[in-house]
């Protein structure tokens, strides 16, 4: 299998498929809302470095989730003989957690992974924690790291501050998201990692085959979907084409609306061995957070995974400056 970021630490990979689901104003139960890990940019807005953040589903090793795993990347070299990380969640409800007893342990112990073997090249620290679930009624949450002078807050989209393995919770009336009180009065010193992308694994689909899904909703939602396969021979017509196998993609929102997704790119990449299809998810939007299912049809075969509204309603992907 395709590595998904080199300089990502072991995430769970685990995205379920579900095929023929009908949709109804209360979602199936055994829907499950399992991600993989959600990405932020590597620089600041005015193009400055920072570190990198990843945050993802804590389980690994099987079914042992340690909780809301937060990774931090590419920390300044020598950083930690002088300075400490801090990091605390802050909720909607106004409440504020700390890492787990084993996360913060783990927040000031460095590790080195080597992306490189050239000669004299010396990786730089990262480190991981872990904050207990909450029960997240589709409620969004901020990080906030303060490393040194710095403090960054790192968005995390409404629907993913809970334990995957839970039931879904309800809808509720809740509308765009929000910065949480403690962000009212930023400084130069503080900076807002807007969320970036969510990656979901569907798994192996027809022909041995792999799907992804990469979902953004920053201004309009986008999705890009990802096929990958291993039995490519460069040079040979058994690479991917761009107009086959064909693929659609559309939202089912919670209400029990259909929203269209139209294809506005299509491009191979990795020597022939992965195709990928970006589609607009159509303008749609309304205060309910609810759950919904993006369904993707690669030929005749169709896949569905659970997404909450954060990920393609308008104006709920990111928190809105007062």
């Amino acid at each position: 299998m395709k590595p998904k970021l080199i300089l990502c630490l072991a995430l769970v990979s685990g995205g379920h498929l579900f095929a023929g689901e009908p949709m109804t104003n209360s979602l199936p139960q055994k829907l499950v809302h399992n991600w993989e890990y959600i990405t932020f940019p590597w620089v600041l807005p005015d193009g400055k470095s920072c570190p990198s953040f990843l945050v993802g589903y804590g389980g690994h090793f099987g079914n042992d989730s340690r909780g809301f795993r937060l990774d931090i990347m590419i920390v300044t070299p020598g950083f930690f003989k002088t300075n400490a990380i801090t990091a605390r969640l802050y909720r909607a409800n106004g409440e504020i957690v700390e890492p787990t007893v084993e996360g913060k342990k783990m927040l000031n112990s460095p590790i080195y992974i080597s992306v490189s073997s050239s000669p004299g090249w010396t990786p730089d620290p990262q480190v991981m924690t872990w904050f207990p679930w909450g029960t997240n009624a589709l409620e969004e949450c901020w990080i906030e790291v303060s490393m040194g002078a710095e403090r960054y807050w790192v968005e995390i989209p409404y629907g993913f501050d809970r334990n995957p393995t839970e039931p879904l919770p309800p809808s509720i009336p809740g509308g765009p998201p929000k910065f949480v009180p403690a962000m009212k009065s930023l400084t130069d010193h503080d900076h807002v990692m807007r969320w970036q992308n969510v990656h979901y694994d569907l798994g192996v689909i027809q022909n041995g085959w792999r799907l992804s899904l990469i979902q953004s909703n920053s201004v309009d939602a986008v999705s890009e979907v990802v096929l990958y396969r291993e039995d490519v021979k460069i040079g040979t017509s058994t690479s991917w084409q761009t107009n086959s196998p064909t693929t659609t993609l559309q939202v089912l929102d919670g209400s029990g609306t259909t929203i269209g997704g139209h294809c506005i790119d299509v491009h191979i990449q990795d020597g022939g061995m992965e195709r990928c299809n970006t589609y607009d998810i159509a303008q749609n939007g309304d205060d309910q957070r609810c759950w919904g299912q993006i369904e993707i049809s690669v030929d005749d075969k169709s896949y569905r995974v659970v997404v909450p509204s954060s990920l393609y309603k308008n104006a709920h992907g990111h928190a809105a400056v007062n």
